[in-house]
Order: C-alpha cells, then sequence, then structure tokens
C-alpha cells in the first residue's frame, strides 16, 4: 500500500458495485474497468467497490483479484474510499484476502459470512473477528444477504459484532424487507453501526427514512441513487421519490437476479463506450430472446 495515498475512511451515498469487464477470450481489460471507474465517479459516486458478488469476483482468480484491487485503487487516486469484498467459504481465505486487499489500498472490507458450511453463531462470531483483526486500522462491513447465502444474521447479533469488535462499523442489508431490520439493528448499536441498502437499491426510500446512510447498486444506476441521496440529504422527499419511479420499471426488470443484474450493466456500460464487450465468465445464466429484446428496449429508452 501506498502510505503517500490519502485515505478517505467514512462510507456515505451511493457505492456502485463495479463490474468488472473481461474480453471476449474472458482475459481481465483493465483499462475498461479504469473507464468504468472514471465514469462512476463522474456519476456522482461516493466511493466504489469491487470483486462482489455481482463484480463477478467469485469467477476470479486470486492472483486477478489482486490485480483488479491495485486497478481500481490507482484509478479512484484517493477521491473516494475503495471498498474490496474479502469473504470467503472459509475463515483462513477470508483472512488472507483482507491482508492482501488492506494491503494493496482497500479503504474498506466488505465480508459475507461463509455458508457452504453454514457456522453456528459463536464460529461465525469468531470468523469475523479474526476478519477484522487481519484487516488492522481498515473498517469492515457485514454483507447481510440470507436470501443468496442461506446465513441469517438477526439484528441482536450484527450489533453484539459491532459491539465486540472496533472496526466493523458498517453493514450492508441485502435481505428483503430491509426496512425493519435496519431500524432494529440501529437501535440495538446505539447508532454505532451504520447501515446501507443492498439488493440493488430496491428498498433505498424505506431504508433512508430508516436511519441507512446510503446504497450499493450496479454502477449503471449510478447517477439514479447519487441524485436520490442528494435530494434526501436536502430534505426532498418527494422528490427523491419521483426520481427514483422514473427508472424503478429498468430496476425491476433487472433485479430478477444477481445474473440479469450483471448483464443489463455489461451490455449499457458497453453500450455507453466504457467497455469493449458485455462478456461474462462461466458459470452465467443466459437471457433468453425475450429478456434480451426487453433489455435492448429498456436500454434504446434510456440513452436515446
Amino acid at each position: 500500500m501506498d502510505e503517500s495515498r490519502p485515505v478517505a475512511t467514512e462510507l456515505s451515498g451511493c457505492i456502485p458495485i463495479l463490474c468488472t469487464p473481461f474480453a471476449e477470450d474472458g482475459g481481465l481489460d483493465l483499462p475498461s474497468l479504469e473507464a468504468e471507474v472514471a465514469w462512476v465517479l463522474g456519476e456522482g459516486a461516493r466511493g466504489v467497490a469491487c470483486l462482489a458478488i455481482a463484480s463477478e469476483g467469485y469467477k476470479l482468480t486470486e492472483g486477478e483479484r489482486d490485480e483488479v484491487v491495485r486497478t481500481v485503487v490507482a484509478a479512484v487516486g484517493g477521491r473516494v474510499p475503495v471498498v474490496v469484498s474479502a469473504g470467503a467459504a472459509g475463515t483462513d481465505p477470508a483472512v488472507e484476502r483482507a491482508r492482501r486487499a488492506t494491503r494493496l489500498g482497500a479503504d474498506a472490507l466488505m465480508v459475507l459470512p461463509p455458508s457452504f458450511v453454514k457456522p453456528d453463531a459463536e464460529d461465525l462470531a469468531g470468523y469475523y473477528r479474526r476478519v477484522a483483526a487481519a484487516a488492522g486500522a481498515v473498517d469492515v462491513i457485514v454483507q447481510d444477504a440470507p436470501q443468496l447465502t442461506g446465513v441469517v444474521m438477526p439484528p441482536p447479533f450484527l450489533a453484539r459484532l459491532n459491539a465486540e469488535i472496533p472496526n466493523l462499523r458498517y453493514v450492508k442489508m441485502e435481505g428483503m424487507p430491509q426496512g425493519e431490520t435496519i431500524s432494529a439493528t440501529l437501535a440495538l448499536s446505539s447508532g454505532r453501526l451504520r447501515s446501507f441498502s443492498g439488493w440493488g437499491g430496491l428498498g433505498i426510500l424505506d431504508a433512508l427514512e430508516r436511519g441507512a446512510i446510503g446504497s450499493m447498486p450496479a454502477p449503471n444506476f449510478t447517477r439514479l441513487f447519487a441524485t436520490i441521496q442528494d435530494r434526501y440529504d436536502a430534505g426532498d422527499i418527494a422528490g427523491a421519490a419521483t426520481v427514483f419511479a422514473t427508472e424503478l420499471p429498468f430496476l425491476l426488470w433487472t433485479m430478477q437476479s444477481v445474473d440479469h443484474s450483471v448483464a443489463a450493466a455489461k451490455e449499457e456500460l458497453r453500450q455507453r463506450g466504457l467497455f469493449g464487450s458485455a462478456h461474462r465468465r462461466q458459470p452465467a445464466a443466459r437471457l433468453d430472446d425475450v429478456a434480451r429484446a426487453q433489455l435492448a428496449r429498456f436500454l434504446d429508452a434510456r440513452l436515446a
């Protein structure tokens, strides 16, 4: 890590989950990744996140993961925080990923729970304790995604983690409905644990009303969620709702599945000239003819 690099550690607002661009042969396309970072910052991102599920991070080798982090950190240049996903199916791999990401310049780590073998509460707490220790002074975000992992982390457990682990300061709520979970978690942690709206930002208005500090949507929705955040923070709640409604049909279409979201984001970034290809690595669910036509109509209208 470059010790001279300014580090912004407070997270808030729209922090898009970057897509990982691939060439048609499946290799990493790092120039397109740099272009994506520059574009989302211009769209109003207050941070960027990489190597997440929607980044296809689970399809990368460990060496490729490091290349992505180096590229993103360099492209950001300290202007906003860089969040790096560092969870794993086992504690030791997660610890190693946390150490590497921190050395490479991550400002925060987003950590899914292990889910192949689902841990009990004590083992899960031990997992987060070890990963957070490996992160040193870097903050940890718990990624609570029960619909994807099958691991349920109720508000009392999240508040306990926050009380026991000094640098575990954030939670990204993916479960639906998010609202009551956010309210309970913030109350039980006396407001120390800060929450982001996940799952594509579908629950953003409810989440903000309950005290969430931001969202982590797909990169092609950066301007939408940055605008919603700005209007809400300015007290224009009706205006935030109006902006949200303008993009809701497309957002709902993309959030049918992770693959719908990634396919839509990559194709939009390709059509914007940021990506050379919308290629997704395998395994990836293919959109059928009807879905491809629907996506084309959404993008034709959006990019007109």
